[in-house]
């Protein structure tokens, strides 16, 4: 919103300097984004000038030679324009001053001479505005106020300081001269001065010549209207011209400029149409018919939708609601009556229909931020006194004013204590009164309780908290004294999800890992490259596998409907993602196209998973993943990683969130490479595992999957070489996480360290010889390491040997040979009955 204070001073007194009420403005919420001043010492040189003769150049039909008298003498100049004659003032620049050039391609700053033109000396140069600098208007010479003073330099007559400001969206009583003069006299303690309506009404009475129709009150809360009758259409006054110049508008012909004029002063966009050509002599709001054409004020034949509010007459539309007008009914230099509207319009409406026709404009910026149905009144009776003055014409008695339902006015309690309370500082009844009242509230006080009425421009305050933000920015929140925090600090609380989030950063990044943040969203197509064929994916989803169903419930969801977006950015981000696997899995393939080695990703995620008519269910997951090589031990070599390497990285972030009792167990899912993979479980029995299978472990303790990524889903995302992935329900580890460590004095007597190797079948799992060396042991037994296992030559068919290293250790005494040897004993005994495992010699 550009704002002249010139202009301005016709509502208030300005009684400080520019930047000092640029500075207050600031302060009180309204930014004031730049500060332009127009004129002063770039218009040296530069005068205003009467036009005292105009006579036709000798040597050139388009051009006149005109006689200028700018108080010392009278000049000759040649000029190309003719929308002058004898009487007009007009800014006059004489050799020597600074004028932008446009003629050429781009426009610059050159000095003026005299020179000939055609034969003829041009003794300065006669300005259009745009030669001036004030704006692009370039149609002609810039006709000034005839009251200004022949001889005075231009910067006194056109010389302003224009404020830029930034307007917020919940104050459109801003985007009008009123509105600001309104702030400014509240924040300097100035009375505001609101322009007095007085009209001369005719004798044809307006309800005889328009009859207004809402048919969707919904989208049109009201519409005034008057007629004036006998209009002369010409240019509108210099000083008209010079407002709105400084406020960014081209002027037009006066009816067209009084409706852009008041729409600037009073917040409320007005449109003037041909009343000759209304049809019918009604005007009917409506919603625009489906297909339904309008030929708008540019030219263009716009197609319009059925969500579009138009304003027609008796047999189609005549303008777009709060958009723009049409074709056939806009005002020309024919024009003798003319049909005043001042409506109130949807916000919602008139932004979408602005958006969809591509049409912005001052208007529909007013309107999409929301006006109040009370302005149309004010803003047609001063546009119609205006037209009145400046075109002639006789005023229809009255006004046409269609009002279905008018709101209540919103009525606010305060309290002194509220005001206390939010501010921290104590204001009296007369002080809030004393703030408020300048601001357009209405205020009653009862006690210690203010009861306020809010005016109709002020629609953003509807809460107490709201008239306290208006007490506090008008004195100014510099004046609100700075007190220091009293009282006792509250208890922290402790947020366990972000602290276990960064110790298992903390495990990752210690492990060599990179942490990666990716997208949400995602697209089905991208999901399905983990699943290689249908019947891998009815197998996923047969719920034959409680190991397989828990995976596909809770950590990566694969094969049901995800939960999709209405209108997605591109087809690759159509929905929410139910694994994190496609995204590590693209990532690693993007890096190992710079990489050969080290590729070590992780993230911590959510995932969201489908729950019918609810909200998803948002699960946090850990994944990570590996390339096939990490670097070596010497320079530039690499080495291949295998499994056991991101179990590692597993058994890490278990052990760092102490969680004691996990075991690995075999499991086949169809995106990883069968025999390769392994699924984390809390608390396994072991034994019952080897007994039972797979149905002795329950879906809930399941927690994580890990492994080798299946060679035609690691083809589906271009990765040549193999890849290794984790995936660990957060939400799951958090849970059974133990945050406090128990201390354990350190051991007075020496262990004993043996080693064992037996031969088993390859079925038997490493993890089930080792929970049987530990239950058989007993307390005498502190931990069981595996260090090897081998298959070939002396080790029959179907077997292997497994070799683990035990330490035996007692707190009371130190061991000896013949208690190691008799549990060692006892160790073998049971491997053996339990598991067929027989002692390797």
């Amino acid at each position: 919103m550009k704002v002249s204070l010139k202009w301005l001073k016709d509502y208030v007194d300005l009684v400080a300097p520019a930047q000092e009420i640029a500075r207050l403005l600031t302060s009180s919420g309204t930014e004031v984004g730049a500060i332009e001043y127009v004129g002063g010492r770039d218009w040296s040189d530069i005068y205003v000038g009467q036009i005292t003769n105009l006579a036709p150049h000798p040597n050139a039909d388009r051009l006149q030679l005109v006689t200028v008298d700018y108080g010392k003498k009278e000049l000759t100049v040649v000029a190309g324009a003719f929308n002058i004659k004898v009487g007009d003032r007009v800014p006059l620049a004489l050799p020597g001053a600074r004028v932008i050039d446009t003629h050429g391609p781009e426009p610059r700053e050159v000095v003026l001479k005299a020179s000939k033109l055609r034969g003829v000396m041009s003794e300065g140069m006669l300005c259009s505005a745009r030669e001036l600098g004030i704006s692009d208007d370039h149609g002609g010479i810039l006709v000034l106020d005839p009251e200004a003073r022949v001889g005075a330099g231009l910067g006194e007559v056109l010389g302003d300081i224009v404020f830029d400001l930034e307007v917020t969206p919940n104050r459109p009583d801003l985007l009008s001269m009123i509105g600001v003069a309104r702030e400014i006299a509240a924040l300097t303690g100035q009375e505001l001065r609101v322009p007095v309506v007085t009209l001369e009404d005719g004798p044809t009475a307006v309800k005889d010549l328009i009859d207004i129709e809402i048919a969707d009150p919904d989208l049109c809360h009201r519409y005034s209207a008057t007629v004036i009758e006998g209009v002369r259409v010409g240019p509108s006054p210099g000083w008209m011209q010079e407002r709105l110049i400084a406020a960014g508008m081209r002027p037009i012909n006066n009816i067209v400029d009084v409706t852009n004029y008041v729409m600037l002063e009073w917040g409320q966009p007005l449109h003037g149409f041909d009343y000759d050509k209304i049809g019918g002599k009604k005007i009917v709001v409506r919603r625009a018919r489906e297909g339904e054409e309008i030929e708008t004020l540019d030219g263009v034949v716009r197609k319009l939708t059925s969500d579009m509010l138009v304003i027609a007459d008796a047999r189609h539309p005549v303008a777009i609601a709060g958009v723009m007008g049409g074709a056939d009914s806009e005002v020309s230099d024919a024009t003798t009556n003319v049909l005043l509207e001042s409506a109130n319009f949807d916000r919602v409406v008139n932004r979408r229909a602005s958006r969809a026709l591509r049409l912005p404009s001052e208007a529909s910026r007013r309107f999409e931020k929301g006006l109040p149905e009370e302005l149309t009144m004010p803003a047609a009776l001063r546009a119609t006194q205006l037209i009145h003055q400046l075109a002639g014409g006789a005023v229809a008695r009255g006004v046409a004013d269609a009002y279905p339902v008018k709101p209540p006015p919103v009525e606010i309690k305060l309290t002194t204590r509220e005001v206390q309370r939010l501010l921290g500082v104590s204001y009296s009844v007369e002080e809030i009164e004393r703030i408020l009242k300048p601001l357009g509230f209405v205020t009653r006080a009862q006690g210690g309780d203010i009861d306020v009425v809010v005016p109709m421009h002020r629609g953003d305050v509807t809460l107490p908290a709201d008239l306290v933000e208006e007490v506090a920015r008008t004195v100014g929140y510099d004046a609100i004294p700075s007190t220091m925090l009293d009282g006792r600090l509250p208890v922290p609380s402790e947020n366990l999800e972000l602290r276990w989030q960064e110790v298992v950063r903390d495990v990752l990044v210690g492990c060599g890992f990179t942490e990666i943040i990716a997208y949400s969203l995602i697209s089905r197509e991208r999901m399905r490259k983990l699943v290689p064929s249908e019947e891998a994916g009815e197998k996923l989803l047969s719920l034959a596998d409680p190991i397989l169903t828990a995976i596909n419930t809770r950590i990566s969801v694969l094969g049901q409907q995800p939960l999709l977006v209405v209108n997605p950015l591109t087809s690759d981000m159509e929905c929410l993602r139910t694994t994190t696997l496609v995204s590590m899995l693209e990532t690693i393939g993007r890096n190992l196209r710079f990489m050969d080695k080290d590729v070590n990703l992780f993230e911590i995620c959510r995932v969201y998973l489908p729950r019918g008519e609810d909200l998803p269910e948002e699960r946090r997951i850990i994944t990570a993943g590996m390339g096939q090589y990490r670097s070596g031990g010497e320079w530039g070599e690499k080495r291949e990683v295998s499994f056991f390497d991101l179990k590692a990285a597993a058994e890490a972030i278990l052990q760092r969130m102490g969680i004691a009792t996990f075991s690995f167990v075999p499991v086949a899912h169809p995106t990883f490479h069968a025999g390769r993979t392994a699924a984390i479980v809390f608390g396994v029995d072991m034994p019952r595992l080897a007994r039972e299978g797979v149905r002795a472990i329950a879906p809930d303790k399941v927690v994580g999957i890990l492994g080798e990524i299946n060679p035609d889903v690691r083809a589906s995302f271009d990765l040549d070489e193999r890849v290794y992935v984790l995936a660990m329900d957060f939400d799951s580890l958090m849970q059974a996480a133990v945050w406090t460590r128990e201390y354990r004095p350190l051991p007075k007597f020496p262990p004993v360290e043996q080693d064992i190797a037996v031969v088993s079948s390859v079925d038997i799992p490493a993890e089930l010889v080792k929970a049987t060396i530990s239950r058989a042991g007993g307390e005498l037994v502190k931990s069981v390491d595996l260090f090897d296992v081998y298959q070939g030559p002396g080790i029959p068919e179907g077997k292997r040997s497994i070799a683990y290293h035990i330490v035996y250790q007692a707190p009371d005494r130190t061991l000896t040979d013949e208690e190691v040897s008799k549990v060692q004993k006892h160790i073998e005994d049971v491997l053996e009955k339990e598991l067929r495992a027989t002692l390797r010699r």
